[in-house]
C-alpha cells in the first residue's frame, strides 16, 4: 500500500481535467455578495417607500438602486492598497457627493435645481412640500408635484447615507457601519408602514426577515454553515408568522400615536375669529376627533357672521334666533343627517358637528343651538372620550340645482350681506372712519342702502369692490357668481402661504399686493367679495374632513393639521351651502381631495400655484408605475423577493452542479471519502488532507464516539484491507449523522442533517 493510498485525499481519477481557477477570489466573492444582498433589501424597502404615493415610479427606483450600487462599488474600490490613503479618502468623498447628486437626478429633480442659485427656491419648495405631506392621507393621491417629489426624495435620503455606512472601507468598525446601515434601512422601511396599512403585512415581514439574515450573514458564512442557517431562518420565520397574525389586531396594544414626551397635555383649544397673521395654532398631528357620517363633511365648529373693516369675527347678532330659522321654506329631507362624534384631544366649549345642527344628543350636556350653525356647551367643555351624536341639515345640491335657483331671498337675510368697512374721512383719525355698508340683496330691487356703493368707492377696499361688480357684471345668476368668485381664488394669482406678511388691510393686501395666505385670507375675501354685491354670504369655521380610517368605514380622524376655514353662501330654495376657495394643496383640503364634503357636487379640482404648479421651467410632475390593464398596480414589492430568490437559486444551481460534476470523476468509495471529508469540515473539524484514513477514525473515536468511528473504520477496511467488508451502509451512516449531531453545538442536529442527509445519491 502506498503512502498516497492511504492518506485522506480524494485520488485524482487518471486523465481528469484540471481543476479551474474561480472567477473571483474570496475577497471578491464577499463584496459580490454585499452587494446582491444590500441590493435585494434596499429595493425591497425603497419600493416601499415609493408605494406611499400613489402610482410609484418603479423606474425611479431602479435608477437610484442603480446609483447606489455604483456607488457602492465605488467606495470598496478606494481600499486598492495602490491608491495612496490621502487619494483614496478623497475619493471616498467624491464617490458620496456624486452619489447624492445622482440619486437627486434619478429621483425626479430638475437638474436646473442643483445650481448654487436656485438652492433657495429648491429648499422653499421642499418646505411646501413637507407642509403638505404632513397632513396627506396615504397613499398620497393629491396632485402637487412637489409635494409627491418631497415624499420620493425622502427615499434617496436614508438610501444614500446607508450605502455610504455600508461599502465605507474600514477594517477596526466594518460591523457598527453595517449596522447603522441596516437601521437606517428598517427605520424607512418602518415609515413606510407608519400611514398606510398594506395587504399582507405578515408575508411582507417573512420577506423582511430573509433579507435582514442574508444582508447579515450570507457575505460572510462560510459555505458548509449555509444550509444550517438557511433552515435556522426558516424555521423561526415559520414559527413567528402564526404568532404575528395571532397578536395582530384591529387595535394596537398601545396607543402610541398620541403619546406625549413630556406628558398629557391639555388638549387644543381654538379662537376661531380670523387675524390674518403667520399661522400660530397647534400644528404638531394631535388627534382631536373621530366623526363618523355617511360622507366626508367639513366639520364646523364657529360661524364668523361679521366683517370689522379689517377682519372676520363672531358676534351675538343671531344667538336668540333659533336652529331651524336658516332653513330654507321646504327643506329637502334628503339632506337630514346624523354625524356620531367622539372627542380625543378637542378643548372648549364648541360642539363641533356640520352644516346647521338642528338637536344633539344629551350625551353632550346641556348645548345652545344657534340658526347660524354654531353649537355652544352651556357650562361644560369637551374631554377625552366624550361621545355625542349631531342631527343635522347638509344640502348636497347638483350645479343644475344651485343654478337654477331663482326664488328671491327673504329680507331676514339682509343681515349676511351687511359690514363694516373703513371710509375715507377728510379730517378723521387715519384719515378713515368705519361705516356699516348694506349693499342690499341680491336682484333685489328696494334693498339696502342707496349709498353703500359709493361709500365702498371711497373706501381702501374700492378696488376690491370694482372686481366683485365686474364679476358680477356677466353673471346671471348667484351660483354664477359665487363660482367665478372661488375660481378666481383658486387660479394661479394665488399662492398657498401660511406666513404671509402683516398688513392694515389684509384681504385687500391680499387680493392686490402679496397674492398669497391660507385659509382664512381666501374664506375672507370671497366672502366679503360676495357681500359687496348682495349676495348672502358668511365664514366658517373648524376642520377639513380628516382621514378616513381603514379599519373603520365610515369614521374620520381629525387632527390640529386640518384646522380649516371656508365660505358658505345662501341660497333661497336650498339652504347653506360649503365653497371652499382655499387651493386643494393646504394641509387641511389635503386630506381629501376626492371628496366634495358637503360643497357643490361639481367638486373642485386641485388647482395649480405659482411655485408649486410644477417642478420649474419645462419641469414635469414626477409619474410612473406599472399598471395591469385593470388599472391596479402591479405587486412591485415582489421584484427585490424574486431578485433574492434568483440569487438563492443560481447559487444552489452552481453548487449542484459542481457536486453533480465532480461526482462523475470518483468511483463510490472516492465519493464516501470525500463526503466524509466534507462532513467533518462543515461540522467545524477541518481535517488536515494529509492523515490517513486510521488518524482520522481516532479523531472521530475522540471528538464523536465510537459510533462515528466505526463508519471511518469500515470505509478503511472497504477501501485498503483484505477482508472484502463493503461499504458504510445506511445503519452506518445514520449512527454517523446521531454521532456528529450530539457532538456539534449550537445546531447540530441541524448541520447533521445537512452534512449527511437522509436522502442520499
Amino acid at each position: 500500500m502506498t503512502g498516497f493510498a492511504a492518506r485522506f485525499d480524494t485520488p485524482v481519477r487518471p486523465g481528469a481535467p484540471p481543476r479551474t481557477k474561480p472567477l473571483l477570489n474570496a475577497a471578491q466573492t464577499e463584496v459580490a455578495l454585499q452587494l446582491l444582498t444590500f441590493v435585494a433589501l434596499a429595493g425591497f424597502v425603497l419600493l416601499h417607500w415609493y408605494g406611499v404615493v400613489q402610482h410609484p415610479p418603479v423606474g425611479s427606483a431602479l435608477k437610484l438602486l442603480v446609483v447606489c450600487v455604483a456607488g457602492g462599488t465605488g467606495l470598496v474600490l478606494t481600499a486598492s492598497p495602490r491608491l495612496p490613503l490621502p487619494a483614496a479618502r478623497a475619493a471616498r468623498v467624491a464617490i458620496v457627493l456624486g452619489m447624492a447628486v445622482l440619486a437627486l437626478l434619478a429621483t425626479g429633480l430638475p437638474a436646473h435645481y442643483l445650481k448654487p442659485h436656485r438652492w433657495g427656491s429648491f429648499g422653499d419648495h421642499l418646505n411646501h412640500g413637507l407642509l403638505i405631506a404632513q397632513a396627506a392621507t396615504y397613499p398620497y393621491k393629491g396632485g402637487d408635484p412637489w409635494t409627491r417629489l418631497t415624499l420620493l426624495l425622502n427615499g434617496a435620503a436614508f438610501l444614500v447615507p446607508a450605502t455610504a455606512l455600508a461599502f465605507w472601507p474600514v477594517k477596526r468598525h466594518a460591523r457598527e457601519l453595517r449596522t447603522a446601515s441596516l437601521v437606517l434601512l428598517i427605520v424607512l422601511y418602518g415609515m413606510s408602514l407608519a400611514e398606510r396599512s398594506p395587504n399582507g403585512q405578515v408575508g411582507r415581514g417573512f420577506v423582511l426577515l430573509l433579507l435582514i439574515a442574508a444582508w447579515l450573514w450570507l457575505p460572510r458564512i462560510s459555505t458548509h454553515d449555509l444550509g444550517a442557517a438557511s433552515f435556522a431562518v426558516l424555521t423561526v420565520a415559520l414559527v413567528a408568522m402564526p404568532v404575528a397574525v395571532a397578536l395582530d389586531s384591529s387595535s394596537g396594544w398601545l396607543n402610541y400615536r398620541n403619546w406625549r414626551v413630556l406628558g398629557q397635555t391639555a388638549g387644543v383649544n381654538y379662537q376661531w375669529n380670523h387675524s390674518y397673521g403667520p399661522i400660530n395654532w397647534p400644528r404638531r398631528g394631535t388627534t382631536l376627533l373621530y366623526m363618523q357620517a355617511n360622507r366626508p363633511y367639513y366639520w364646523k365648529a364657529e360661524t364668523l357672521d361679521d366683517f370689522d373693516d379689517r377682519e372676520w369675527l363672531r358676534t351675538s347678532a343671531d344667538q336668540s334666533v333659533s336652529a331651524a330659522s336658516e332653513l330654507p321654506p321646504t327643506p329637502n329631507r334628503k339632506w337630514f343627517q346624523q354625524v356620531k362624534v367622539t372627542v380625543a384631544g378637542m378643548r372648549g366649549n364648541q360642539v363641533i358637528g356640520a352644516g346647521t345642527p338642528q338637536s344633539v344628543s344629551s350625551a353632550a350636556g346641556d348645548a345652545e343651538l344657534n340658526g347660524d350653525g354654531t353649537v355652544t356647551a352651556i357650562d361644560h367643555q369637551l374631554h377625552d372620550g366624550e361621545n355625542y351624536t349631531v342631527s343635522t341639515y347638509v344640502p348636497e345640491p347638483s350645479a343644475a340645482q344651485l343654478r337654477t335657483d331663482a326664488q328671491p331671498y327673504e329680507g331676514y337675510f339682509g343681515i349676511y350681506t351687511k359690514f363694516l368697512l373703513p371710509v375715507n374721512t377728510p379730517g378723521a383719525p387715519h384719515g378713515v372712519v368705519p361705516a356699516r355698508i348694506d349693499p342690499g340683496l341680491w336682484r333685489s330691487a328696494g334693498s339696502g342702502d342707496p349709498v353703500a356703493g359709493k361709500l365702498m368707492l371711497h373706501s381702501p377696499y374700492t378696488p376690491m369692490y370694482r372686481l366683485a361688480k365686474r364679476i358680477a357684471a356677466h353673471s346671471t345668476s348667484a351660483y354664477d357668481v359665487v363660482r367665478k368668485v372661488e375660481r378666481y381664488l383658486n387660479s394661479n394669482r394665488f399662492a398657498y402661504d401660511e406666513r404671509p406678511p402683516v398688513r392694515t388691510y389684509p384681504l385687500e393686501a391680499f387680493l392686490f399686493k402679496d397674492h398669497r395666505g391660507y385659509c382664512q385670507q381666501f374664506s375672507g375675501t370671497m366672502a366679503l367679495m360676495l357681500r359687496m354685491v348682495g349676495i348672502p354670504a358668511r365664514v366658517a369655521t373648524g376642520f377639513a374632513p380628516g382621514t378616513p380610517q381603514t379599519d373603520a368605514p365610515g369614521v374620520y380622524r381629525v387632527r390640529d393639521f386640518d384646522a380649516h376655514s371656508w365660505v358658505e353662501v345662501y341660497f333661497t330654495g336650498i339652504g347653506w351651502v360649503t365653497f371652499d376657495p382655499t387651493p386643494a394643496i393646504s394641509p387641511a383640503s389635503s386630506q381629501n381631495d376626492d371628496a366634495t364634503g358637503g360643497t357643490t357636487a361639481d367638486a373642485r379640482k386641485p388647482p395649480s400655484l405659482p411655485g408649486a404648479r410644477g417642478l420649474g421651467e419645462g419641469d414635469r410632475a414626477v409619474t410612473g408605475g406599472v399598471a395591469s390593464p385593470g388599472g391596479s398596480t402591479l405587486s412591485w414589492w415582489m421584484v427585490p423577493l424574486a431578485l433574492l430568490a434568483l440569487i438563492v437559486a443560481g447559487l444552489v444551481g452552481w453548487r449542484v452542479r459542481r457536486a453533480m460534476v465532480r461526482a462523475r470523476l470518483l468511483t463510490p468509495d472516492e465519493r464516501a471519502v470525500e463526503e466524509l471529508r466534507a462532513a467533518l469540515s462543515r461540522m467545524g473539524t477541518s481535517p488536515d488532507r494529509g492523515l490517513t484514513l486510521t488518524e482520522v477514525e481516532r479523531l472521530l473515536e475522540r471528538r464523536a464516539g465510537p459510533e462515528a468511528a466505526g463508519y471511518a473504520r469500515k470505509l478503511r477496511e472497504y477501501r485498503y484491507g483484505a477482508n472484502g467488508g463493503g461499504l458504510p451502509g445506511r445503519g452506518e451512516r445514520r449512527a454517523l449523522r446521531r454521532a456528529l449531531a450530539r457532538a456539534a453545538r449550537p445546531f447540530g442536529l441541524i448541520k447533521a442533517l445537512r452534512t449527511l442527509p437522509p436522502l442520499h445519491f
